[in-house]
């Protein structure tokens, strides 16, 4: 009896020293927590300067291998869009170009939060430069190979069975492919890769692996088994064991966690609820099998998300290739080369010409463009003029469209020619031909004119085909312009001095080019060397 006032006692001076324990203390930690919160960021913005600094200075010295991870853990420290764009550059220099390109569309989507245009309109173009650069890998899993359970990894991260069959972005260099599953023996291969290479790797059948454990039970069935067997057990404890969640993400479990039956209350459902007392437990009880039955489904794993789930690129942050519109132009010069011996240089009928048409007669024959003609020398001379290429991108490599070439040939003469082209990019090459028709003139010098013999009479003039016409000396032009119709071709080599996409009309390319280009006239040949300086808008 004497013990129960002495309780309430002891409990108040605990309660008294706990205040007093509380009081200044209390206020004191309080304060060092708001110092510490304050004081935080400012370190680790303080560290993260520090260490972007010193990853700056390493990559001007081209120590690369040490400023990437010190420009990442600044960005991990404090992530600014400086240090991202930093740490973009540090990795493209590096060669990890799918990283990099990967940084500059976060760069991108950064500061158009920031509003900073300049930055957004730079991060894109660099990325979609990068973009044109990029080594792609498809993983390829056959349907015979896809058993279940397969797991297939990308230098050991796991590649999601929907990008199977697709071209991924991958940084130049080795990479390891794997494959792995339940009772199956893994897999293994290697592949290299380079900048701008596209390349696919099968995963095969995985053999079975004789030695491996025996598959465990659909974890459907097991939870739900037991389920029963507690539920049978224990029928007078109302343990309502399984509920909604038996059979599915692993909560509810008869007799575990906070839904074991105890103390009279059932669990119930999930495995959280009280399932009641008594009788209403029994009832309860009873009914957990059936819920159990209907677990697999409504606590089964949830699917993986949706495509249209997924984080999306931020949009224009590299021009679309395939299926655009493509112009060409371009400044051109060379040399121009008039092989064409023969033709016409305007009126020949104050000509005449004869030949015999008897044993001791001849017949005077006037001259006219169909059986009159002159001839010239060879005709070799510089040109200055343009080309222009118009089509459609049927890929990022393939260009198909017509091309025209045109210039003027100093001393006279001119080349107007074109006709179906395309061209095929082998990196920073773009190798094409093209079909040309067109006319070409040269002023050459006139070495006569001569008139044709027909044919019949051929016998009657010693076997001559043709004959000097009848010119007085000196009425002859010392030089006359010959044109032609031609047919050809030539091959475009393009070199790109400069690949400049961006998501506006300005996105392409400069290039250096050179059209070597042979035709066949009427009458001779044409040789040209164009070499030219354009831009490519793609």
């Amino acid at each position: 009896m004497l013990s129960f006032p002495r309780r309430p006692l002891r409990v108040g001076l605990l309660r008294e020293a706990a205040r007093r324990a509380r009081g200044p203390r209390a206020r004191i930690a309080g304060a060092a927590l708001a110092l510490s919160l304050a004081v935080s960021p400012g370190v680790a913005f303080a560290q993260a300067s520090a260490l972007l600094d010193e990853g700056k200075a390493l990559m001007k010295k081209g120590k690369l291998a040490e400023a990437c991870p010190k420009i990442e853990e600044s960005y991990r420290l404090s992530p600014r869009s400086a240090t991202l764009l930093a740490l973009a550059t540090c990795h493209e220099k590096q060669g990890k170009l799918a990283t990099a390109w990967s940084e500059f569309i976060d760069l991108s989507a950064a500061a158009r939060k920031e509003g900073n245009k300049r930055l957004e309109a730079d991060a894109k173009a660099r990325g979609a430069r990068l973009e044109l650069r990029l080594p792609r890998l498809t993983v390829n899993v056959p349907r015979a190979a896809a058993v279940e359970g397969l797991e297939v990894t990308l230098d050991g991260a796991p590649v999601d069975s929907a990008s199977w069959g697709q071209a991924r972005p991958i940084d130049p260099g080795e990479h390891k492919v794997s494959a792995s599953a339940p009772g199956r023996k893994t897999w293994e291969a290697s592949v290299s890769i380079k900048r701008g290479e596209r390349k696919a790797v099968a995963v095969p059948a995985l053999a079975k692996d004789g030695s491996a454990a025996p598959e465990p039970a659909p974890a459907e069935e097991a939870p739900a088994k037991e389920a029963a067997a507690a539920a049978t057990a224990a029928p007078d404890k109302g343990a309502a064991g399984v509920g909604k969640g038996a059979a599915g993400a692993g909560k509810g479990a008869a007799g575990e966690g906070k839904g074991a039956a105890g103390g009279g209350k059932g669990a119930a459902g999930s495995g959280k609820g009280a399932a009641g007392k008594g009788a209403a437990g029994a009832e309860k009880g009873a009914a957990a099998p059936e819920q159990a039955a209907a677990g697999p489904e409504e606590g089964a794993q949830p699917e993986e998300p949706s495509a249209a789930e997924e984080p999306e690129a931020s949009p224009g942050a590299s021009p679309k290739h395939a299926g655009t519109f493509v112009l060409e132009v371009g400044a051109a010069g060379g040399a121009l080369i008039g092989l064409i011996d023969s033709g016409s240089f305007g009126d020949l009928s104050t000509y005449s010409y004869s030949y015999n048409i008897l044993p001791e007669g001849e017949l005077i024959a006037p001259c006219n463009d169909e059986v009159c003609h002159a001839s010239f020398e060879p005709a070799i001379g510089p040109f200055a003029g343009g080309q222009a290429f118009v089509g459609v991108a049927l890929s990022e490599r393939l260009h198909l469209g017509a091309r025209v070439l045109g210039g003027y040939r100093f001393g006279g003469g001119y080349l107007a020619v074109g006709g179906p082209s395309a061209s095929l990019r082998f990196g920073r090459l773009w190798l094409g031909l093209t079909g040309l028709v067109g006319a070409v003139g040269q002023d050459a010098k006139v070495t006569g004119v001569k008139g044709e013999i027909p044919s019949e009479l051929v016998d009657r003039n010693y076997g001559r085909t043709e004959v000097d016409v009848n010119a007085r000396e000196g009425s002859l032009p010392e030089t006359a312009l010959v044109e032609t119709l031609a047919f050809g071709g030539s091959v475009e080599v393009s070199l790109v001095l400069a690949d400049l996409p961006s998501s506006s009309w300005t996105s392409g390319a400069l290039l250096l080019s050179a059209w070597p280009t042979f035709m066949k006239g009427l009458d001779g040949f044409v040789i040209a060397a164009p070499v030219g300086l354009g831009y490519r808008f793609y």
